[in-house]
């Protein structure tokens, strides 16, 4: 017999998140050895030694539930960014955080705003929730503030930044969000998504923490799986109104966060030295990949955060194209590609692929 249990009928339209194909599955799959993934953002440089030292002592605790209020990881984070510790709410990856807020706030019909070609958890977590999709385009490959302005009704209820923005790694300077909450009625949940902040140079951006004490409807988050390198433990952690964290706390499941995440991530914050390593790196190969890029006649689009992203033809085919010679990117739609930075050798072994395969296809002419 077959299942027949009847499932909530918004489940069904919902599209799985498709994650960057894994080295493994293409070596197996094509038979291809030595294989490089710049595809899914990651730090190419991994987690601070001393993160991987002290997850070797922690080894021996697994069998002890985590610290199911994250005390040590809050204080840490409430020092590091000066705010107080109430305001801190802290997820299994930011993901998480995303999915959360929207089932805090969210009733059927309810409509939730976010740009065209932006970070794919919203539109799921929208429908998880049975919210109404209101979808604003970019302009110039960045969020339209404007447009968003424009576009608020009196069923907006959450609102979703990306800032910068994953794909296109453009970013919105600071009074333009500012601009934006003035005008977005208090009773909208704001949601600034700024898991690739620590990448960002542009000093216009900086200072959105600030802005909560002002708006209480404002919730930022960031994340440890960029620059920190800890994708593979699943820490996120937002920051907003002390009565928002206090409803979170109760959503949220018991021990959410692993103990060797917890411990992992409290010691990323504290090496420096580590931190600045991963930013002269990422600066140095996105400006590499960004001349490559622009000598083959493309025209990358400037990114604030650690990828590349670009308009071309046939980006599908030469996205098979370059899995053949072991390099995986992520495709983003018929037209585009998004590139993560690497190390020196995987930057230029992209760079050299792509320039066989670009030259070798009809997308040049």
């Amino acid at each position: 017999m077959g299942f027949q249990v009847p499932l909530r009928s918004n489940l069904t339209a919902i599209k799985a998140y498709v994650p960057g194909k894994p080295i493994e599955e293409l070596e197996r799959e094509l038979g291809v050895k030595n294989a490089t993934k710049i595809a899914s953002n990651e730090n190419p440089l991994g987690p601070s030694p001393k993160v991987l030292e002290m997850l070797k002592t922690q080894l021996s605790n697994i069998s002890r539930y985590p610290d199911g209020s994250a005390h040590g990881l809050t204080q840490a984070l409430a020092k590091h960014l000066g705010v107080n510790a109430s305001q801190i709410m802290i997820g299994n990856g930011s993901n998480e955080l995303l999915v959360l807020l929207s089932q805090m706030v969210l009733n059927p019909g309810d409509e939730v705003m976010f740009a065209d070609q932006s970070f794919v958890v919203y539109p799921l977590s929208t429908q998880l929730f049975e919210g109404v999709a209101k979808v604003v385009p970019l302009k110039d490959f960045t969020h339209d503030m404007a447009a968003f302005s424009n576009a608020l009704t009196p069923k907006t209820k959450l609102v979703f930044i990306c800032n910068p923005n994953n794909p296109t790694g453009t970013f919105v300077p600071l009074l333009a969000i500012e601009a934006f909450l003035k005008i977005c009625p208090p009773n909208v949940l704001v949601v600034l998504d700024e898991a690739y902040y620590e990448y960002v140079e542009e000093k216009t951006y900086l200072g959105s923490l600030k802005l909560i004490q002002d708006y209480p409807n404002l919730v930022v988050l960031r994340t440890f799986s960029k620059v920190y390198g800890l994708a593979g433990l699943r820490v996120g952690y937002g920051i907003g109104h002390p009565d928002l964290v206090s409803v979170f706390q109760k959503t949220r499941q018991p021990f959410n966060i692993n103990a060797l995440a917890l411990s992992a991530a409290q010691t990323a914050l504290s090496d420096s030295d580590h931190l600045r390593k991963v930013l002269e790196l990422n600066k140095a190969m996105r400006q590499k990949i960004s001349e490559g890029l622009t000598r083959l006649g493309l025209k990358p689009v400037p990114s604030q955060g650690n990828f590349v992203y670009f308009k071309v033809p046939q980006a599908q085919d030469l996205y098979q194209q370059l899995l053949l010679k072991g390099v995986i990117v992520r495709p983003m739609g018929p037209d585009a590609l998004r590139v993560t930075t690497g190390t020196v050798e995987e930057t230029e072994k992209f760079l050299t692929a792509f320039g066989q395969v670009y030259s070798n296809s009809g997308a040049k002419s």
